[in-house]
Parts: structure tokens; sequence; C-alpha cells
């Protein structure tokens, strides 16, 4: 993996777009994660327990903390996120780092002292892990169509970059003598 980074450079380039991607990415990722955390019945404890709000408005915090959390992802990641081999991976370990960060940051925001236990303490920790399953599983693929063209940021200019660009070079005309 280092020889890898040492190649071909960790930070992306100036047409990658790890951030929009990976906002892309957890939204994607919060249906199956969503899915879960209802059906262990987190969500319910979620609403009448611990944010005491709505349906909706908890429904809304939450996929906003998808989003931001698949921002961060693709912030974190960067480059490394697009493994596609080791992408499930990476994504469960930042699953699992969520669901042991958000206890620390979101009790002490609320000042409840309502916890999850049995099968909603399960559903937050497996709803974790699928979501970051899913997220570190599509970010390569959702990533791929990000990537601008070169060309087309330089303003549609027909000169070619990269290693292709020798290979396309008509060769220079004779000069007179």
């Amino acid at each position: 993996m280092i020889s890898f980074v040492r190649a071909h450079g960790y930070d992306p380039g100036p047409t990658q777009r790890p951030m929009l991607a990976g906002a892309i990415t957890g939204l994607l990722a919060s249906v199956p994660g969503g899915l879960v955390f209802v059906g262990f019945g987190s969500f319910r404890v979620l609403v009448d327990d611990v944010f005491r709000t709505s349906r909706s408005w908890t429904a809304v915090l939450m996929l906003a903390a998808c989003i931001l959390a698949g921002l961060l992802y693709g912030a974190v990641f960067q480059r490394a996120a697009n493994d596609r081999r080791a992408g499930w991976l990476i994504g469960l370990a930042y699953g699992f780092i969520l669901w042991i960060a958000a206890p620390v940051v979101t009790l002490p925001l609320i000042q409840r002292s309502a916890m999850a236990g049995g099968d909603a303490a399960v559903g937050f920790l497996v709803a974790f892990l699928t979501w970051g399953l899913v997220a570190g599983l599509l970010f390569p693929y959702v990533h791929r169509p990000l990537h601008a063209n070169l060309e087309t940021v330089k303003g549609g200019s027909s000169q070619r970059l990269g290693p292709e660009a020798d290979m396309l070079k008509q060769p220079p005309a004779p000069q007179p003598v």
C-alpha cells in the first residue's frame, strides 16, 4: 500500500471530487442503514427517548448526519477510498468508528441520559456497520463518474495532457537552412 501511495500520490488531483462522492455515497448508504435501524426498533427509541421530536424531523437529522459522515469519509480517505478490493473493509471500519463516536458527540448536545438497550442497541451497531459497508462498496462506483475531464476544466482546449499527449504530437516541420 505504501508503494502505491508513493507512486500515485494520496491527495486527489484537481479533477477529482472525493468529498462530493462521499456525500452522495453517504446519502445512498443511508437507505440500507436506515432500514436496519428501523427494523431493529432503534429509530423508535431515537424518536421517543433520545431526541423527543417528530419522526420526520428525526429522519431529516439522521439523513443529514449520513451525508455529513459520507462527506467526512471522502475527505479523510480521499484516493484510498477508491480501492475496490479493500473498500468494504475501510467502510466497515469507518462505520464502527462512527458507532463509537456517535454517543460521545450526540449525548452532550441533547443533555439527556436516555440510552438504547436490548434489540435497539444492537440495531445501532448493525445500522452503523451496514452503512459503512455499503458506503465502502459504493464509493468507487459513485466517484468514477464525478471525475472531470482535464480538457473540460481547461476550457475545452484540444491540447492533450498526460502520457498519451506525446503519442498524438506530430513531428516538427523541418527548419529551412
